[in-house]
């Protein structure tokens, strides 16, 4: 999926105008000749680098007025590109709507430019100003007939995305019938695609309360998770069905309920769902369609792991080693201890200075309160009772290894460096081997289970060879077919 930079021109509250990231720093050449250059064909209209040079004008005051650093090398190649794109997609749509006689409204546009032009002279100043169209081979005549000129064609342009969109709204079998990848013999269309895309824009948004990126990074990792969710889920539906193992409704159902909560969860009722659907042309029904559909494949992936269980078997020998090596964090015993949390160690080594002759709680108490508002100091607290397999290792070893009523050197751990002081310990028992028999053997089938599950996972993906094609959104796909049917020639190298 091709990456989209849009930036919101904030200079004027009238106006909001959408613009890919880009710049460049133009040859000096025969300026009357560099003008009248063609850098693109739309159908049959030369589009004149005169308008790339006053896009790129505008484009660089943007960047000054906010005070941002305009791209250079290699990140200025790939901009220039994106701005040449843009010009080419908002001439394309309009020489389609002057073609279908599409009208927009046209009060205020003047205004507008008038409001920017004016807005961008008192921020950068006219002396810079001046400067900025000289640097990209334009005068304040042809800047300001431009920004007249593509405020209007960026109209026309919204209302053609618009149209199309809305025509897709109406039947959008189309769209959704358009495929975007196999897996094995099987085609993906744009329906499941757009289904499981947009389950992973819910979840982004409730782990991280952020939108899902779109660029392509972040959306060549979110494909590649998509199409791996529907191999391995065709692959286990195979394997279940040659062992003649079926879901269990109870999980299917269960699976359903919890869906249903956490989509309620996000975006409350009906309404609220359908509008986030729309932008993937999905009714509500058919979205409850396929988390069914995510429910049977869930309780069929339990039923496959059920069955994996049934022929794992966990030996004493293992039981024992790890009763072994897990036998402290069974120990029941605690030690009451209080804090001092410093980042740098000769803060905690000036902390201990002072502490180190501490014998009672309110002198330790004391020395906290004194350090609670420093700078470095991140904690100073009391850490209440707690057993050896609670806090990290070396905490937990510093700790257990005092004397009541004794304070510690620096303990270093991943958080800082602790001055602990040890207030209180109570022996504790630890279970016997027998007493932890049955956790530890469920313990241990869990994870051999698990175990056991991935590499079958694996096995079976590996008979699905997946393709992911381009995935295009809907307006890119609407831009394409207009480019064939006006016949767009693009010449980037005359940029």
């Amino acid at each position: 999926m091709k990456k989209s930079r849009i930036l919101a021109l904030m200079l004027t509250s009238v106006i909001c105008v959408s613009l890919f990231a880009g710049g460049c720093s133009l040859v000096k050449v025969n300026p009357e000749q560099d003008k009248k250059v063609e850098i693109a064909v739309i159908d049959g209209t030369p589009l004149l680098k005169e308008s790339f040079n006053n896009y790129m004008a505008y484009y660089q005051m943007y960047f000054d007025a906010s005070g941002m650093t305009f791209p250079t090398d290699t990140e200025l190649t790939e901009l220039k590109k994106d701005i040449l794109d843009d010009l080419v997609r908002v001439e394309t749509l309009t020489a389609k709507a002057k073609k279908d006689g599409v009208t927009v409204d046209e009060t205020g546009i003047a205004a507008n430019a008038t409001s920017m032009l004016e807005s961008l002279k008192t921020t950068l100043g006219e002396e810079k100003y001046a400067a900025v169209l000289e640097t990209y081979n334009t005068d304040s005549a042809s800047f300001e007939a431009f920004l007249n000129m593509f405020l209007l064609d960026y109209s026309y342009a919204n209302t053609m995305e618009t149209n199309y969109n809305n025509t897709l709204k109406a039947d959008p079998s189309k769209e959704l019938s358009t495929v975007v990848g196999t897996v094995g013999k099987d085609e993906v269309k744009k329906d499941v695609y757009n289904y499981r895309l947009a389950n992973e824009e819910l979840l982004t948004y409730y782990q991280t309360q952020q939108a899902l990126g779109t660029d392509d990074e972040t959306m060549k990792t979110t494909n590649e998770t998509i199409f791996n969710t529907i191999a391995e889920q065709k692959a286990l539906a195979q394997y279940a069905e040659e062992k003649k193992l079926t879901a269990d409704q109870t999980n299917i159902d269960s699976y359903v309920t919890t869906q249903e909560a956490f989509v309620n969860y996000l975006l409350p009722g009906d309404e609220a769902l359908q509008q986030f659907l729309d932008a993937k042309f999905l009714t509500i029904a058919q979205f409850k369609e396929f988390v069914k559909q995510d429910a049977t494949a869930s309780a069929i992936s339990k039923a496959v792991q059920t069955d994996l269980e049934s022929t794992i078997k966990v030996t004493d020998g293992e039981i024992k080693k790890y009763y072994d090596e897990n036998k402290a964090s069974y120990d029941t015993s605690t030690v009451s201890a209080k804090h001092i949390l410093a980042t740098e160690q000769a803060l905690a080594d000036q902390v201990y200075a002072e502490a180190k002759n501490a014998k009672t709680v309110e002198e330790f108490d004391a020395i906290m309160a004194k350090y609670q508002t420093t700078d470095g100091i991140q904690e100073a607290a009391d850490l209440g009772a707690f057993t050896k397999s609670t806090m990290v290792t070396e905490f937990s070893d510093a700790a257990f290894g005092m004397d009541v009523n004794t304070v510690s050197e620096p303990v270093k751990t991943d958080y800082g460096y602790h001055v602990i002081y040890v207030y209180d310990k109570k022996a504790g028992e630890t279970p016997s081997l027998e007493d932890k028999k049955e956790e530890i053997t469920t313990t241990l089938k869990s994870e051999k289970v698990t175990e056991e599950f991935d590499k079958l996972k694996t096995k079976l993906m590996n008979k699905f060879k997946v393709k992911i094609n381009d995935i295009a959104t809907p307006a890119a796909t609407y831009l394409e077919e207009l480019k064939t049917e006006l016949n767009v020639k693009v010449y980037e190298n005359k940029i």
